[in-house]
């Protein structure tokens, strides 16, 4: 004697409810210990740097500076090579 269709679908029904339940709660329990992890790292990185906004004069009295020492050191470098 054949199984019936309603006897045959009522197991797979239940087995796939059980199934995404599992699945639900996994991706739940996930979700949760993700959110826990990023409260424990929050309270333990440190505070933020507070970056100063420098004045465009100062940008550019070190970019002089710097145009300088490069100069210096590339006519030192052909000096020692003639």
């Amino acid at each position: 004697m054949e199984p019936s269709l309603s006897e045959l679908l009522l197991p797979g029904l239940k087995l796939m409810i059980i199934g995404m339940a599992i699945v639900y709660l996994f991706l739940a329990l996930l979700v949760w210990i993700i959110g826990v992890t990023a409260r424990l790292v929050g309270t333990m990185s440190p505070a933020p740097i507070q970056h100063t906004k420098r004045s465009s004069l100062e940008v550019e009295k070190e970019e002089a500076e710097l145009v300088a020492v490069i100069a210096a050191a590339v006519e030192c470098q052909s000096r020692s090579l003639n």
